[in-house]
Parts: C-alpha cells; sequence; structure tokens
C-alpha cells in the first residue's frame, strides 16, 4: 500500500525560489524534480543568508506515517492548550535524531562513504519506542539578540533505542567519525519562544525497523535521505 501523500512530499518553502516535486519510482532511484516558481525571482534577495557550514549529515529514525500523522495532531492539540506561537514541524520531518555526524562547508563523498560503512556494521532487531512525555529544550541562543527559538519535544523511551545509539557510535570511532556519548531520545514537534514544562501526555507507540543517513540543508528546512539501513538482527 502506497504511503500517504504528506509522506512523499518535499514541502515548499517560504523564502525558496523553486518548488520540489517527488516522484516514488518503487524502487532505489527515487526522483526529485526542482521546479521554479513564476514570479518568485523578484523574492531571490529575500533569501535567508545561510550558515557558514550549511550542510549536515545526521542519522535518523523516522516514524511511519501513520504515526507522524498522529503525532502531528497531537503537537497541534499541544500548541492549542499551552497558547503557543511558532512553527510546527511537518509531519514528513518528524524523526528523532540518533547521532549528528557534524556540519560541512560542502558535503564530501569522504563523510559519506564513512558513515555507510558504520552502519553496515550494525546488526539489531526491530524494536518499539514509546514517547509519553513532552517539555521545551533550551534553544541557541539568538544571533540577533532576539528570545531563543525553543524546542518542544516529544520523549522517547526505549532500552533497544539506546543500545543502537551505543552501537553506532561505536561503529563511527572505528571509521574515523566522531559520536556523542549522551543521549536524550526526543521528536521534535514544533519551534517557538515560550517554554513548556514537562509533562504527561497520552502514549504514542510505534516500530523501528530502519534507521537513515540524512542531508539536512540548514535554514532551508530540507532533508534528503542518502541511503536507509533495515533493522533485521
Amino acid at each position: 500500500m502506497a504511503d500517504p501523500p504528506c509522506c512523499r512530499l518535499f514541502y515548499p518553502l517560504q523564502f525558496v525560489h523553486c518548488m520540489f516535486y517527488y516522484f516514488p519510482s518503487g524502487g532505489e532511484g527515487d526522483m526529485r524534480v526542482r521546479c521554479p516558481v513564476q514570479g518568485a525571482f523578484e523574492f531571490y534577495e529575500s533569501l535567508p543568508l545561510r550558515p557558514k557550514r550549511p550542510e549536515r549529515l545526521f542519522f535518523g529514525l523516522f516514524p511511519d506515517c501513520e504515526t507522524s500523522l498522529s503525532v502531528r495532531e497531537r503537537a497541534e492539540r499541544i500548541v492549542s492548550e499551552n497558547h503557543l506561537e511558532g512553527s510546527l514541524v511537518e509531519p514528513a520531518r518528524l524523526h528523532i535524531s540518533l547521532h549528528h555526524l557534524g556540519d560541512y562547508k560542502h558535503l564530501r563523498d569522504k563523510f559519506i562513504y564513512a558513515a555507510a560503512l558504520a552502519a553496515k556494521a550494525v546488526s539489531m532487531h526491530p524494536f518499539e519506542i514509546t514517547c509519553r512525555s513532552i517539555m521545551s529544550f533550551e534553544g541557541a541562543p539568538s544571533a540577533d539578540g532576539r528570545m531563543r527559538r525553543r524546542p518542544l519535544v516529544l520523549l522517547g523511551e526505549s532500552a533497544p533505542l539506546l543500545a543502537l545509539h551505543e552501537c553506532l557510535g561505536a561503529a563511527m570511532r572505528k571509521n574515523g567519525l566522531r559520536a556523542a556519548g549522551h543521549f536524550v531520545p526526543h521528536m521534535t514537534l514544533f519551534y517557538g519562544r515560550k517554554p513548556v514544562a514537562s509533562q504527561a501526555t497520552d502514549p504514542i507507540r510505534f516500530v523501528v525497523d530502519e534507521f537513515a543517513l540524512v542531508h539536512s540543508k540548514l535554514w532551508l528546512t530540507e532533508y534528503d535521505v542518502i541511503e536507509r539501513w533495515p533493522l533485521r538482527g
């Protein structure tokens, strides 16, 4: 059964002068086509400046489409109940980060190759994650002196998830990559200024049967999945 459209799209961006249309091939060669938006060149000068190292690599877990939609609905309810102002994360971008490989000025093949070697060394069975609480994290200080942009997150619980983080981190180090030891499993739902204290929410559960290497284009809200690895034990 095909995935719902929400999980097969690259969402158009408010400040980007083109749209992306995504055509799933049913195999490994999914295609993404860039299409200019009529009249958008007038706003080209309004595009936000990107950071000096705009290309980010990370390993992450993406929930299935049904879970993504449930999480988004939960996030909308939480935002409404807490009278929050800010921006919700689109369903197709909801994920749990496993390891941040680095931010680069130019994405180089050697980092992708080393990451793939590390990923292939992981051997685990599929497992379940339970998310039953939310809270705000402290965001990074704003460069222009404005209030912090705090991420509101859904916290995940799973012993196998912690084991996957540790196993993948060890494999990354063996292949010359840095890997963090500290890990707080979470899924970012929303960005806003107002903090939300830790509180319980109705449990959301989903099964993890793969993890992915993702190229994130910073400040453009764009993810490209480079490769996925199934968990087969």
